[in-house]
């Protein structure tokens, strides 16, 4: 009987390499075992040739009937479909304009040009493009990235334990995010220039820098970059090693806000990457979290919270007064506007412009009495400026010269994280087929089971706080392995069951 097994096993694996069999077939085809269903969607490899490689491809994302995000592909010269390829995520910086980037079939090449041949020979690459509608940061600019990532593991062989995310401005800050709040996917996040707390502050929602103990991280920041200087953004990345972050920290001085370091940073960068690959199935995991779309690390996902008990005293709040030193006048441009001047998009409510009685489709030609030509140059002439100091703006308005007074805000200092809504916290670990749980302010758990965390055959425990709270054999949960596998299409983190603890 068991070399009937093995047979129909080899037959159905042979097919399944050749084509013959799909995704669906197996799925539904009852005779295959568990056991046997397990092995097969964890080592699955049907996969086609690339019709060309060393190319850029534009896909599009359909988010909704009326959003649809756009976004490049570089499959490499050397891809080759039967084995697993890494990616690299490139986020962009400019994420709040209101279009997207109309000449990102340009940038992109620029971009992967500053990546050594072993890159982007051997590597697959994305570069998702982002506006204020699909910000990197929000629920569903999150998704956005992480539905093409799935997209693409669905048509090419990535290595599910080699996807890493970087980005330069913004595109840094949402990497930190991501790290800080949904690091499920990724092997490690490089930030570039970006500042740590900014999804927290966009979203006002939280973000916890003791989950950055899950994912290794590497930032580089510069000493005069006029939004995140390094001064500023080193003393958070000490909060972050406080936390106990698994991060390293760089710094450029000499240099602005620009990846004028690409040449000497990037193969360190790459370096760093091949040396950290994901770990799924590590042995401890701490996790905080107050919202259910960022309750899951790996194998723990926490369901439920209690946040009228009072959090213990390992769950502590990492938080630190920054200083407000940037000079804004509190509007967006019209990207589209093609003359002499800067056309007045949206205003921000209580921002400097509005103060001011600027109006939409003002055009600034003067600050100060000193001629703008143009976005850069208002740019230049604010490097002048200091928080409390008067500003004046000559606008076009109605074909008509209208000057406008007003004043930067004095200096400011605010909280770095948005900490507004109560959280709970867990600190997990597992040894043989035991499972210890220490829980602040939660009411209810679950953690996700793998085959090769645990052996199947012998009872699994879980303790949480001291007290056993399960004790049984666990056997694969055919229809929650194949969703899972379904949703996710991740043939490490291929969980078999899901177990939801009180």
């Amino acid at each position: 009987m068991k070399k009937v097994i093995i047979f129909v096993f080899v037959f159905l694996v042979s097919s399944w390499l050749m084509g013959t069999v799909s995704l669906d077939d197996i799925i539904n085809d009852n005779s295959i075992s568990n056991d046997s269903l397990f092995v097969l969607l964890s080592h699955w490899n049907n996969y086609q040739p690339a019709d060309s490689t060393g190319i850029f491809l534009q896909k599009e994302n359909i988010i909704n009937d009326t959003l649809i995000a756009p976004y490049f592909i570089h499959i490499p010269q050397n891809y080759d479909h039967t084995k697993p390829t890494q990616l690299l995520i490139y986020l962009h910086g400019g994420v709040g304009r209101k279009e997207f980037i109309e000449d990102f079939a340009e940038y992109v090449p620029q971009i992967t040009a500053l990546f050594p041949d072993e890159v982007t020979n051997n590597w697959f690459l994305l570069f998702p493009q982002g506006n204020q509608y699909t910000i990197w940061w929000d629920l569903v600019g999150m998704e956005n990235i992480k539905t093409q990532i799935k997209n693409l593991k669905k048509d090419y062989n990535i290595d599910d334990n080699k996807i890493y995310m970087t980005g330069f401005s913004d595109g840094g800050s949402a990497s930190f995010h991501f790290a800080l709040t949904d690091p499920n996917l990724f092997a490690a996040f490089y930030p570039l220039n970006g500042f740590i707390a900014v999804g927290s502050r966009v979203t006002q929602n939280p973000a916890y820098l003791p989950n950055l103990k899950n994912r290794h991280s590497r930032a580089v920041n510069t000493d005069e970059d006029g939004l995140y200087p390094s001064a500023d953004m080193r003393l958070l990345m000490e909060l972050s090693l406080q936390a106990g972050a698994d991060l390293l920290y760089k710094e450029y001085w000499g240099i602005g806000h620009t990846f004028d370091y690409a040449d000497e940073d990037v193969p360190i960068m790459v370096q760093d990457m091949k040396n950290h690959a994901r770990n799924i199935f590590g042995s401890e995991i701490y996790w905080e979290s107050s919202m259910p779309e960022f309750n899951r690390c790996d194998w723990l996902e926490i369901t439920g919270l209690d946040t009228l008990e009072s959090p213990t005293e390992w769950q502590k709040e990492y938080n630190i007064k920054m200083e407000n030193k940037r000079i804004q006048f509190g509007f967006y441009h019209d990207e589209t506007f093609e003359g002499k001047g800067v056309k007045v998009g949206n205003i921000i409510e209580a921002s400097t412009a509005d103060s001011m009685d600027l109006k939409r489709d003002d055009i600034v030609i003067k600050m100060d009495g000193k001629n703008v030509e143009n976005i850069e140059k208002l740019s230049e002439l604010k490097t002048f400026k200091k928080r409390g100091d008067e500003v004046s703006l000559t606008v076009l308005r109605e074909d008509k010269e209208v000057k406008l007074f007003g004043q930067f805000p004095e200096i400011e200092f605010y909280d770095a994280f948005i900490l507004n809504k109560p959280s709970g916290a867990a600190k997990v670990k597992y040894w043989g087929n035991h499972f210890e749980i220490e829980t602040s302010r939660v009411d209810e758990l679950a953690i996700y089971i793998h085959p090769d965390m645990v052996n199947l055959k012998n009872p699994v425990t879980v303790n949480i706080n001291s007290k056993e709270v399960f004790n049984d054999i666990i056997s694969i949960d055919r229809e929650f392995m194949v969703e899972n596998f379904k949703n996710n299409f991740d043939r490490k983190a291929l969980w078999v069951k899901r177990i939801v603890l009180k």
